[in-house]
């Protein structure tokens, strides 16, 4: 168990994801077995924790798009991939062992994820063993306690995985009436009938075999001084078993986000219903506190997604696609009076001219072109009057505008940004009610304005987003994280990266939870973050699965890299194309030696301090780009771990390197 201030106070791990392993054993992707090979590597390299991307099934879509592990389905379920069948092939027939060996073969020798065909590979060898084993597994005492101890959420999980199937859709408005939301009726209704319930059951199985497999590898773990940190995602799919199974619990007609930042310049829309965090509160947060549990199985840490979603969320209308057209919620909106107060003319010039997509003919052509402008007008918009548009009602919401068959990128971007082209949004509660929209001071509508009303409006602005809901947004999460927190004795991270209100690190250092750290994303505005001034709560990394690797940061804005070359790094002279193994040994030497509890290296960033080892495209080390909603997660080491475990001249490397920094004071 790992604590701040404990006998050893400074920690040193590798953080990858699950399915980006790789071993000999493997089939197309890394499984929970594969913690075994990884550990006994993070032992003789010196290190002491491994953290993880989330591990929970994500079957939604039924193709490449389920290979986000942060849209989950279930935040109880593990996810069906991580399964190794091997132990279990013997079973079978001579047949069905050699086609198994056959597209074992074929999948590992792929450089990245085949997600479709490794699952529905997976599926159908389990089905093959459920035939034959399945009856002795499921009859056993040990599954006994396992299904009766985690019953209130495997029932309405296996339940929904096999409608979802039965129905092709996970959209439970798509099925019959009956089924609309999960009762136990539902359930008596399914297992009723000995088909449905053959299929039931091999979900069961699946799930009872994946916790024996991950509890026996974590157990490995510890057994070597290996902790294990996991990752919670900051919601769930709208289509997903949680939501079906208690939509009280959701605002199912809203979507989470991030506002813009430095991985998205129009702001992040993840599709998923925010919180109802007054429902969950009248039980304590009970499904939080079931949740938190069910980690504490596994994991001695947990790294808290999004954790500004715990003081406020970005929120944004189930029918827009972007993140520009959202707001803080819970945030204190203002009244119509109170803009006017600003010496703003908000009812007398009409409110509709505030709210409304700003439509002129100049507008028009600042996005779509002088050229487009007769076309754009005479498909998409309606005059109304003194030189003003509004779009026509097939296009009057950005999912309207996403749905358009045979549209061009460029046509798409410009609606988009037409719908983007607003001074305030109503509150998602209350119509009457206002919020500035984000980076409304870059919109052309703002633009239009003289600059006696564009200073006026930058003052609200500012005074809005940079103060006026800090104590109300401190007050919701000292609401919510002590219950959450309480509820298991992991270790609390939280990733704070972003648009950071002043008071969280206060209240994240007051609740114990550790911050993230990352050089090159300063939370003050700075060139980069200090490391000097890491705190010792804070879990300090050179790169996150949403940012690019170090070799591939380096190639991307040349004027940076040559400023951090010179006034961080402070080597002289003219900074190299590219990152060669001692720039970033010198990068992660001086992330170690802060004075950061948790220092967590990237696999990717561990490997490229090495010359023979690294990959050659660095590009390819990359696993996810946030600017993109559905990005396919495919990303898998190009080694074995026996081979970086069996490497002793790499792991005596790492283990002196180690040592040589302020991680050696736990000596």
């Amino acid at each position: 168990m790992i604590r701040p201030h404990g006998d050893k106070p400074y920690h040193t791990g590798v953080a990858v994801p699950i399915f980006s392993l790789r071993t000999e054993h493997d089939f197309g992707i890394g499984q929970f077995s594969d913690l075994k090979v990884l550990a006994e590597f993070v032992k003789r390299s010196g290190m002491d924790i491994i953290q993880l991307l989330p591990i929970n099934d994500t079957t939604i879509f039924m193709n490449w798009k389920d290979s986000s592990p942060y849209r989950a389905v279930s935040v109880f379920a593990l996810h069906p991939i991580y399964l190794n069948l091997s132990p279990y092939i013997d079973e079978l027939s001579a047949s069905l062992k050699k086609q198994y060996a056959s597209e074992k073969k074929s999948l590992n020798q792929l450089k990245q994820i085949d997600y479709e065909k490794t699952l529905a590979l997976k599926w159908k060898f389990a089905g093959e063993i459920y035939k034959k084993s399945g009856k002795a597994i499921l009859g056993s005492k040990k599954f006994d306690a396992f299904f009766l101890e985690n019953q209130a959420w495997i029932k309405p999980y296996v339940a929904f995985c096999y409608l979802r199937d039965h129905f092709v859709s996970a959209d439970s408005a798509n099925w019959d009436k009956k089924y609309e939301i999960y009762s136990e009726s539902v359930w008596i209704d399914l297992m009723s009938d000995s088909k449905i319930a053959d299929q039931i059951n091999l979900s069961l199985m699946v799930q009872y075999l994946l916790h024996l497999q991950l509890k026996e590898a974590v157990d490995f773990c510890h057994s070597l001084g290996i902790a294990v940190k996991g990752d919670i995602s900051v919601g769930v799919d709208r289509k997903s078993a949680d939501a079906w199974a208690n939509p009280d619990l959701f605002n199912l007609d809203m979507q989470a986000g991030a506002p813009p930042d430095p991985f998205s310049a129009v702001g992040q829309n993840w599709e998923f219903p925010t919180y109802n965090w007054d429902k969950m509160a009248e039980d304590g947060y009970d499904w939080w506190t079931r949740r938190m549990k069910s980690m504490a199985e596994y994991f001695d840490a947990y790294r808290l997604d999004h954790i500004l979603g715990f003081f406020r969320i970005w929120e944004i209308p189930a029918t827009a696609v972007r993140g520009l057209l959202g707001h803080f919620s819970p945030a204190l909106a203002m009244p119509d009076w109170e803009i006017e107060n600003y010496g703003i003319p908000f009812r007398a010039w009409g409110i509709e001219r505030f709210t409304e997509p700003f439509i002129k003919d100049w507008v028009i052509d600042e996005y779509f072109g002088r050229d487009n402008r007769d076309y754009i007008v005479s498909q998409f918009l309606d005059y109304t009057g003194d030189g003003n548009y509004r779009l026509k009602a097939f296009v009057d919401t950005q999912r309207k505008v996403e749905s358009l068959a045979d549209t061009p990128d460029w046509l798409i971007e410009g609606l988009y940004r037409l719908h983007e082209n607003v001074i305030f949004v109503r509150d998602h509660q209350n119509q009457f009610m206002y919020h500035p929209r984000i980076k409304m001071l870059e919109t052309l509508s703002f633009r239009e304005f003289g600059d006696e009303f564009k200073h006026k409006l930058e003052r609200l602005y500012n005074d809005y987003f940079y103060g006026r809901n800090y104590g109300f947004w401190e007050e919701q999460a000292y609401k919510k994280l002590p219950a959450i927190k309480g509820a298991t004795d992991m270790l609390a991270c939280g990733e704070d990266l972003g648009m950071v209100p002043d008071n969280v690190p206060n209240v994240m250092w007051n609740l114990q939870i550790l911050r993230l750290i990352i050089e090159r994303m300063p939370a003050d505005g700075d060139f980069v973050s200090d490391l000097v001034y890491t705190p010792y709560l804070s879990v300090v990394t050179t790169s996150s699965h949403d940012t690019t690797p170090l070799r591939m940061w380096w190639e991307e804005d040349r004027a940076f890299t040559q400023r951090y070359y010179n006034e961080i790094m402070h080597w002289g002279g003219e900074a190299p194309q590219f990152a060669e193994p001692e720039i970033i040994q010198e990068i992660v030497k001086r992330t170690l030696n802060t004075e950061a509890m948790l220092a967590i290296i990237p696999l990717q960033d561990w490997l490229d301090m090495t010359g023979d080892l690294r990959i050659e495209n660095p590009a390819e080390e990359r696993i996810n780009n946030p600017e993109h909603t559905y990005h396919y997660w495919r990303y898998r080491l190009h080694l074995n771990l026996e081979e970086l475990r069996d490497n002793e001249g790499l792991t005596d490397f790492y283990h002196q390197f180690i040592a040589n920094t302020r991680r050696s004071k736990n000596e």
